[in-house]
């Protein structure tokens, strides 16, 4: 990983290439790593080159427009993500950024498209094997479409955030993500805002994926309180792990458990309350 790092910072040609690749999490990764050391105007000339072919192919009809979308959406949500973070070193105000800029991506590939339920049905008819049958039977409804792929969207852009974060923290600062990453909590009335919005999305069937979308900075602060308290106590990586599979396997209500756990740690600080 460090080696990667090191050939990304060694010049713009070089982070232009590792993003323009297209390799999952470490494309947006290099694009996030540039643009927290570099700044804007490094980290837009690398993105403007990494949406190129994607355009390029969108146009050309090489890339359907929800894949054009979903690609220049993804990009979008990490580069807005990484300057949030570079200018305000804040990982709450990153998150939001993250997560609101996905979104709307996937709204506006929405608009374009011609709605993302038809574009998936018809995708899912053009590979056959009776995926569409499949396909309508889990999303019901656009907005259950958007909702899902808008909080995709936003964990995928989280992750290579994150991801760039850590190489920038091991080349020039190490340790300092994890002690970062450690502190996370949201502020009070966000964190009730995003509650209940969350809870308010279970009685609505339609926009449950919603929820998640607009819940998802107070999921992420409930896994930095849980990295917090393993470390503090020693308990070593088992509850991680455990944690990460439970995600995988019931990720929305487990989602809900590390939403209320992120408000309680808005509320009364349970950090520094352990520092006393």
């Amino acid at each position: 990983m460090r080696a990667l790092a090191e050939f990304i910072m060694r010049g713009r040609v070089r982070a232009v290439l590792i993003t323009m690749v297209g390799i999952p999490l470490i494309s947006p990764a290099a694009l996030a790593l540039v643009s927290l050391r570099r700044g804007s105007s490094d980290g837009l000339m690398v993105v403007a080159w990494a949406l190129l072919p994607v355009v390029a192919a969108g146009m050309s009809g090489y890339m359907s427009p929800l894949m054009t979308g979903l690609a220049a959406s993804h990009f979008a949500a990490v580069f807005c993500g990484a300057l949030v973070l570079r200018s305000s070193r804040s990982w709450g105000a990153a998150l939001v950024a993250v997560t609101a800029v996905a979104a709307a991506g996937i709204l506006l590939t929405a608009q374009f498209s011609g709605g993302l339920l038809q574009s998936l049905l018809q995708a899912a008819e053009e590979s056959g094997g009776g995926q569409a049958e499949q396909m309508q039977q889990i999303f019901g409804s656009e907005p259950l479409a958007t909702g899902y792929l808008s909080w995709i969207s936003a964990i995928t852009a989280t992750l290579a955030l994150v991801l760039g974060r850590y190489w920038q923290a091991l080349l020039y600062n190490p340790g300092g993500f994890r002690q970062e990453f450690h502190q996370l909590r949201m502020p009070l009335p966000l964190a009730a805002v995003c509650m209940l919005v969350w809870v308010y999305s279970l009685v609505t069937q339609d926009y449950v994926f919603w929820g998640a979308v607009i819940a998802f900075p107070m999921v992420v602060a409930g896994i930095a309180l849980i990295h917090w308290l393993v470390a503090s106590r020693g308990w070593g990586r088992g509850p991680l792990v455990a944690m990460y599979v439970m995600l995988v396997i019931a990720a929305l209500p487990l989602a809900g458990f590390l939403c209320g756990l992120a408000l309680v740690d808005s509320w009364i600080d349970i950090r520094g309350r352990s520092a006393k």
